[in-house]
């Protein structure tokens, strides 16, 4: 049985307890992240499973791919499980770097050097910790590290790692267009991934590594470090129209506040000034493919409050519905989605018919 045991800050620990019968992860952790991890009141849960097995794994142009087997909706569960380790990808180790360049070990031998000692003073014991079976299926992950002296294990790491935000220090393929997004979830440990978009069945499913709205070269640049050049059509040259939506994206949601508070100011605008305007970002955001990302959310959420200035009820609901499953694909929880499919929810906001009552206070003015 395996004992919590500690290198330095770092801990070694297996979590949930060895007894879990839904399998268990083997961690590389500072003790804050662990106490974080403990202190959570839901911790441990069991995962909780999609309703149905909704991918088959085979070859793509990537490699192996994950293909849809049914027609999948935004917020669709697509899997759930636990990761086989939970390590960070490196951590400074300035000491140990000035003693090698107090013996002459700089440049890349020095770096080579600290990659070693990373890969089997600190990741090899918790490797080890896995079964035979599991070592086995680990390094038979891709390895897009074997040039620049990461190790076995390392490389593994950086190639399939995904960021556990809130445990760590900052799988399907990579795109620029992804149509599925990961989430983490402290309470049953687990990873869940759900669509972020509709994905037929036959499709293969995509992730992102990277911010979609930056241009081409930039996130090929960044996909670089794990071994990938994307070949969607968002990446693939001439680049230059997608690039500049993404970037004219970007701007329209710093764009979007201003935009509504002259609508509001204004009765001469028509009442669906500002829907238009984000209906129109959402057909290139949909054109592009790009729903997981942020400005999905806040031209939904956009038009969703213009309804509700409204006073129009129907449109509330129907933005905000979209808006719950949006966020139901991000975070797997469906507390969004069921306040925002709640009439009294719109009704009660404070900018309900905000629009109505602007335009009779100009009346009366007049």
């Amino acid at each position: 049985m395996y004992e919590d045991f500690k290198l330095n800050d770092l801990v070694y620990t297996t979590l949930p307890s060895l007894n879990d019968p839904d399998g268990q992860t083997h961690c590389l952790l500072r003790s804050p992240a662990i106490n974080t991890i403990l202190s959570n009141p839901h911790f441990p849960q069991r995962p909780t499973p999609p309703p149905d097995v909704c991918f088959r794994i085979r070859p793509s142009h990537h490699g192996l791919g994950m293909f849809a087997t049914r027609d999948l909706v935004m917020g669709d569960h697509i899997l759930t499980e636990r990761p086989l380790t939970v390590t960070p990808t490196v951590i400074p180790m300035p000491h140990f770097a000035q003693s090698l360049e107090a013996k002459g070990i700089k440049d890349d031998p020095r770096e080579h050097a600290i990659l070693d000692k990373w890969e089997n003073a600190y990741l090899r014991p918790c490797f080890e910790r896995l079964n035979s079976e599991q070592q086995a299926d680990f390094l038979d992950l891709a390895n897009a590290h074997t040039e620049d002296g990461s190790g076995p294990i390392l490389g593994v790491i950086r190639t399939n790692g995904f960021e556990v935000a809130g445990v760590v220090d900052p799988e399907p393929n990579t795109g620029g267009d992804p149509s599925a997004d990961r989430l983490f979830d402290i309470p049953s440990f687990s990873f869940q991934l759900r669509a972020t978009r509709s994905i037929k069945s036959g499709d293969e499913i995509f992730v992102s590594y990277c911010n979609v709205l930056e241009p081409a070269s930039s996130r090929q640049a960044y996909l670089a470090s794990y071994g990938i050049r994307c070949a969607c059509t968002s990446c693939l040259p001439p680049t230059t129209l997608s690039d500049a939506r993404r970037l004219a994206l970007r701007a329209s949601i710093d764009a979007i506040d201003d935009n509504f508070d002259i609508w509001l100011a204004d009765p001469l605008l028509a009442d669906d000034y500002t829907i238009k305007i984000s209906l129109r970002w959402i057909g290139i955001i949909q054109q592009e493919e790009l729903e997981a990302s942020d400005a999905y959310r806040h031209h939904l959420h956009a038009i969703m409050r213009a309804y509700v200035a409204l006073g129009d009820l129907e449109g509330a609901v129907k933005y905000g519905r979209i808006l719950g499953l949006w966020a139901l694909g991000q975070s797997g929880s469906q507390d969004m989605l069921k306040k925002m499919q709640d009439p009294e929810y719109h009704q009660g906001r404070p900018d309900w018919k905000m629009r109505v009552c602007m335009d009779h206070d100009e009346d009366m003015d007049t």
